[in-house]
């Protein structure tokens, strides 16, 4: 149980408090505040602003110094109780302003006030400006602000902690015309001697300072009513409606939220502000009562609508409201934990997209992508445990990565799996009673969890959350004295690379079904170091599928006779276990457990009829393929045979869409038509130029939903003139999402003359700057090593058009569509030369899969041409 002993401060923040002792990473403790009252006046012109702050303080042992958190901010003026004056010292390292007194400050509660300045970035950081064009053409500017994680120290000096939780009254002065929104409803609106107009919001509940929010522009704004809470929609003048489809979607959610969570939503408002722009490092972010949102993952241009758009934005309304609990209300203690927020809420997305809209089958999709990205990415030597030490700035951006969101997303649904999805609920609902305007760690969870269903959450969970890897079971079948299968189950670890294979053992729930037994035959068993185990599955029917709904986090090696049986009986496993089956013959063979031969027979036989979500996963994993085999000899014949399976399933699915069809067929369509135009499919490319050059002349003759899938082909194989009308497209386009869309293109094409012309934009004036950094990754995804390369020679440019927090992730992350080991070695000289040990896991990661792509071309590229009849 969380305690609390000031107003606003939990357990874990008053513990701090009592120390002047600060841990790796933290500011000492002594001193915390009480709330916070904050008034900004922002330049939107110069790119800088002016504040005015009063912090109410705490004092819990006598000092003469009060140590905050603030990065590039200029303080010029600090008083104590409105009179004692203090002296400055800022460490830009430690991002920390530090007040000296000239005599000891007593225990107890006082005033500090601050006058200061601050820059307006560029990019997403703290407070930041959006340049975009108006329908009309005109230029226009929007402020918004990020400050996940340690950037709201540059917008005020501040304990920017997670764990510090206090009110924030808010006061904004805007240009006379504009409008300013935050977190909570206006409290009032006056105007001042200049003419500007001071908002002053109404005070927040206690909250964390990473989910304080300011914007301020020329916007409209769309609202709804769910009960007492009004639900709207900000956007750029002109567009507001194109946020329907988002409004109508969250006015569901937060019934359905209301009713999961057990605890209604708090705030009286809850808006969704879209940003006409873009980031390297995020699509959107739960701010308590102003979610802000990227334009393109908020509101639908119809130019460019796609069944993929449409779940995708359910899915980020879903994410970004679920926060509003997980994350908002009780927030995670520290970063070491950041994964209770973002796990849940991306389990919570797809939980509730799959309840809400059952026919777009969002948890089979979950298996099929985000778990299948979980594993790739943790079934390397350079994994991480879910929970990780967290200390420095970059070590917190890096942990927001496929470990703290899909493994996380993963292992939460393997305890729902586990316990039953009421008493998981239960458990939650009493976490956030117990719990709301505090903070947790991890084990508070599993204790409200196993509390509601008897069981002992944590040991399972633990082996789960405190190491890395992914466990693989291993199946072998017998004959059964009944007539039925006696399971043996061995339990080892996957691994991709040589150094993630040592022993290691899990927890793991095994749920086991036997196909066609008419008494539904379903066991689980607890998977522990203590195997083998032999499991009975009785009576008659088929194979026994390990991993029954694919609900638990693990691979399944099943032996030759139990594959054999399985692929034979595909058409009758369920498209959950069709996936997971697909998706663990990929990875294995991958990791060298089993034959790429085993996969490519199992992938040879599905039938064209099949689920378009198979289908789609195999194109995705056919892709994947073609990259590895990037210039081998085998490639051509590849891309043949791949074409040649994919045709039929094409041919069902063609290019218009028919009335009535199911959304996976549309999600297909959309992966499909991109996948045949880079396996080099004429008949393909030569419909997608048609498409994509009657889209430039008249944009209503090509429906949205093939207009960007016929688009990427256009823009992949484009010669100089095609490369330069799209070039065009992107210079005068007015829409921010399509802007970035035709730029995205230009850079992601096959030539790398043209390529390079690409890089050669995002040094000029034209892009604007936060999209650059998208076209140089563009760039990436099919020119790796000369991306890297170029960044390297241009690194000072580059690192100033992005994100802080994505500076020592960004130029080392470019290559890793590479599987030249030469790359690897030039990531990992730069990695030393630039960066800190604690900011090298990207590079380290970056390299491990680039030399784990070599090695899979050298052992499977040869099987791979005799699969596809090369010569």
């Amino acid at each position: 149980m969380t305690k609390v002993l000031f107003a606003g401060l939990s357990l874990a923040a008053s513990l701090l408090a009592t120390s002047s002792i600060a841990a790796p990473g933290r500011l000492p403790g002594g001193v915390l505040p009480l709330s916070y009252d904050i008034m900004v006046e922002p330049d939107a012109t110069k790119l800088t602003f002016t504040g005015i702050e009063t912090i109410a303080i705490q004092v819990t042992k006598s000092t003469r110094t009060i140590t905050l958190n603030a990065a590039e901010i200029a303080i010029s003026s600090v008083k104590l109780n409105g009179t004692i004056a203090a002296t400055v010292n800022i460490d830009d390292k430690a991002q920390t302003a530090t007040f000296t007194f000239a005599t000891p400050i007593k225990a107890g509660k006082h005033s500090l006030s601050l006058s200061y300045s601050g820059k307006i970035y560029q990019s997403a950081t703290g407070m930041f400006a959006i340049d975009y064009d108006n329908i009309d053409g005109s230029k226009d500017r929007m402020l918004a602000t990020q400050f996940e994680a340690p950037d709201a120290r540059r917008f005020a000096p501040m304990w920017d902690e997670p764990g510090i939780k206090t009110p924030f009254t808010l006061t904004a002065v805007s240009p006379a015309g504009q409008t300013a929104f935050s977190n909570m409803p206006v409290a009032s609106k006056t105007t001042n001697a200049a003419g500007k107009t001071v908002w002053k919001f109404q005070s927040t509940p206690k909250m964390s300072s990473y989910l304080l929010y300011l914007g301020m522009g020329n916007v409209e704004r769309k609202t709804t009513m769910v009960g007492n809470t009004e639900i709207g929609v900000i956007t750029r003048k002109g567009v507001v409606d194109q946020g329907d489809y988002a409004l109508a979607s969250a006015k569901t959610l937060l019934t359905y939220y209301n009713d999961y969570f057990g605890t209604p939503y708090p705030l009286p408002k809850m808006d969704m502000i879209a940003g006409p722009g873009s980031s390297q490092f995020f699509g959107a972010m739960e701010n308590w009562g102003a979610i802000f949102y990227f334009e393109s993952r908020l509101i639908i241009d119809p130019k460019f609508a796609t069944e993929d758009q449409k779940q995708g934005i359910f899915n980020v309304v879903a994410h970004e409201m679920a926060h509003q609990w997980f994350g908002d209300l009780v927030t995670m203690s520290w970063w070491d934990d950041l994964w209770l927020n973002e796990g849940f809420a991306s389990w919570m997305a797809s939980k509730a997209s799959d309840d809400l809209n059952p026919e777009w089958k969002s948890l089979t999709q979950s298996i099929a992508f985000d778990r299948q990205g979980a594993m790739s990415r943790d079934a390397r030597v350079t994994t991480h445990p879910i929970i990780q030490k967290i200390s420095t700035p970059d070590e917190i951006s890096q942990a927001f990565d496929d470990i703290t969101y899909r493994k996380g997303e993963a292992v939460i649904r393997m305890l729902e799996g586990s316990v039953g999805a009421d008493a998981f609920r239960t458990g939650v609902r009493s976490y956030m009673a117990k719990y709301k305007y505090s903070n947790t760690v991890t084990d508070d969870l599993w204790a409200e969890v196993a509390k509601a269903s008897g069981m002992p959450v944590k040991p399972m969970m633990d082996s789960f959350t405190t190491q890395g890897g992914v466990p693989m079971i291993k199946a072998t079948i017998s004959p059964s004295s009944d007539g039925g299968e006696a399971v043996t189950l061995t339990q080892g670890r996957f691994g991709l690379d040589a150094g993630s294979k040592g022993a290691q053992t899990w927890l793991v729930p095994v749920k086991l079904r036997r196909i066609g037994n008419p008494d539904n035959n379903v066991t689980t068993v607890m998977a522990s170091g203590a195997l083998p185990k032999t499991t009975t599955m009785g009576g008659p029917g088929g194979a026994t599928i390990v991993n029954d709904g694919q609900s638990a986090y693990f691979r399944t090696l099943y032996d030759d006779a139990h594959f054999a049986k399985l692929k034979s009986a595909f058409a009758d496993l369920g498209i959950d276990n069709q996936v997971g089956l697909i998706a663990d013959s990929y990875g294995l063979a991958n990791s060298g457990d089993a034959s790429i031969d085993r996969y490519l027979g199992l992938i040879d036989g599905v039938p064209t009829d099949a689920s378009p979500l198979v289908w789609n996963v195999i194109a995705n994993q056919l892709g994947g393929i073609d990259v590895m085999l990037s210039d081998a000899p085998q490639q051509a014949a590849f891309r043949t045979k791949a074409r040649a399976l994919l045709a039929p399933v094409f041919a069902k699915v063609g290019w218009t869409a028919k009335p009535g069809e199911p959304s996976l067929t549309a999600l297909l369509r959309e992966a499909i038509i991109p996948t045949l135009g880079k396996f080099d499919d004429a008949a393909m490319t030569a419909q997608a130029t048609t498409y994509a050059q009657a889209s430039f002349s008249d944009p209503k003759s090509v429906p949205g939903s093939i207009r960007l899938p016929a688009l990427s082909i256009f823009g992949y194989t484009a010669d100089a003139a095609r490369w330069d009308m799209l070039h065009e497209k992107a210079r005068t386009e007015n829409s921010p999402v399509a802007k970035l869309l035709y730029y995205r293109i230009l850079g992601a094409v096959r030539d790398p003359a043209l390529a390079a012309k690409a890089l050669a934009l995002t040094l000029t004036d034209e892009i604007p700057v936060p999209m650059r950094g998208n076209v140089i990754a563009a760039v990436a995804g099919q020119h790796p090593a000369m991306a890297f390369d170029w960044a390297v020679a241009n690194e000072t440019k580059v690192n100033a058009m992005l994100e802080s927090s994505t500076r020592s992730a960004f130029i080392v992350a470019l290559p890793t569509g590479s599987g030249d080991p030469a790359v690897a070695a030039r990531v990992t000289a730069y990695a030393a030369k630039t960066l800190p040990v604690t900011s090298r896991k990207p590079a380290e990661t970056t390299v491990a899969v680039i030399n784990y792509r070599a090695g899979l071309r050298a052992r499977q590229a040869a099987a791979i041409g005799m699969w596809a009849g090369a010569k």
